[in-house]
């Protein structure tokens, strides 16, 4: 069956250096990469993407049997370099097939129904929505929300269906955030938003959220839950709601650890894990949020378990406690089976 298609190019200062980190980092999600001097071929699922060093540009194709697949490529890629390429904000414009198509197939719309702060800054929403079973998923836990911003929620029509059609562009975000609760036959989920002070999209959402607010939602995606014979979590406050979720789904039996940075002991909050997972957390105080290497300092000081079960590190931080993360990993568990994702959730200072 032919492929749909669609491509960009994407002006970068450094190319080439964007394509390093991003293979680099896609690797370690444990996707089919196939590297060139001056270029990539990434592949997952049935769908491909296809990357090329340009002068002063990076060329990006996207493949796939479906238009949900080929979203799902050109959003892994933008997404990517977007990170990758900060604090430059790359303009990227897709062509070709589904770019007529004003939202993500299989978008659903939600509907705010309460709101609840966990601590002093962290506020779960709840909503209402149909059609979710896609999203009750361990292995691939993130979903792209589609915020309003005040005064643009006529965007969202009234008598939006399953695959109604949400504008991208003026008027919406697009934010990643993970499914901390859902109930497929209820038709209910949970989000958790760390409410800091820097009012981003996702911020200023859950400040102003009341009931019978909506918003769009697409998805999954990411990588989450995988089996192994011991565990090992960590995270910062913007991991901590898919570190929670995991938690609750070990088996009883399982052994691990999850250790999570917060600042002072009014944002812990209670989860629930097997006796064999060990919980610490780790409190930053005055510190700015991004700028300790208390998460590095643990993972420095840990006891790993003897024997040769297999290991699974999932890690979600500020990019830099990330990348620092991820150099301590390679060199730990070299010589260890397993596997690890250590992923930047944020970078401190860039929105």
């Amino acid at each position: 069956m032919p492929l749909l298609n669609a491509r960009t190019r994407i002006a970068l200062a450094d190319p080439k250096a964007v394509l390093d980190q991003l293979c680099e980092h896609l690797g370690e999600h444990g996707l089919r990469l196939q590297r060139s001097e001056d270029g990539a071929t990434i592949e997952f699922d049935g769908r491909r993407g296809r990357l090329f060093v340009g002068e002063s540009a990076l060329l990006a194709l996207a493949e796939a049997p479906d238009l949900a697949g080929l979203d799902a490529v050109k959003q892994m890629i933008a997404g990517h370099v977007i990170e990758f390429a900060a604090p430059a904000a790359p303009v990227i414009a897709w062509s070709g097939d589904g770019s007529d198509v004003a939202a993500p197939t299989g978008l659903r719309m939600l509907t705010v129904t309460d709101v609840e702060d966990l601590t002093p800054h962290m506020r779960r929403i709840r909503f209402s929505g149909e059609a979710l079973a896609r999203f009750d998923d361990m292995a691939a836990l993130h979903v792209r929300l589609f915020l309003p911003e005040p005064g643009a929620e006529a965007l969202l029509p009234a008598d939006a269906g399953i695959d109604a059609p949400l504008p991208h562009g003026e008027g919406v975000a697009v934010r990643k955030y993970t499914i901390r609760e859902i109930d497929v036959a209820a038709g209910t989920l949970a989000i958790d938003f760390v409410v800091h002070g820097d009012a981003g999209p996702g911020t200023a959402f859950a400040r102003r959220a009341r009931a019978g607010d909506r918003i769009g939602m697409a998805g999954p995606g990411g990588r989450g839950l995988r089996p192994a014979g011991w565990h090992l979590f960590m995270a910062d406050e913007t991991g901590l709601p898919a570190v929670a979720r995991m938690l609750e789904h070990l088996p009883a039996d399982a052994r691990g650890a999850a250790i999570i940075e917060v600042a002072d002991r009014g944002e812990e909050q209670p989860l629930r894990h097997p006796p064999g997972v060990s919980l610490r957390w780790l409190h930053r105080g005055e510190a700015e949020a991004g700028s300790t290497t208390l998460l590095q300092d643990a993972f420095s000081q840990l006891a790993w378990p003897t024997g040769d079960a297999p290991l699974y590190l999932w890690a979600a931080a500020e990019h830099a406690a990330a990348n620092a993360l991820r150099t301590a990993a390679r060199q730990v568990l070299a010589s260890r089976a397993g596997e690890h994702l250590i992923v930047s959730y944020w970078r401190q200072g860039i929105a």
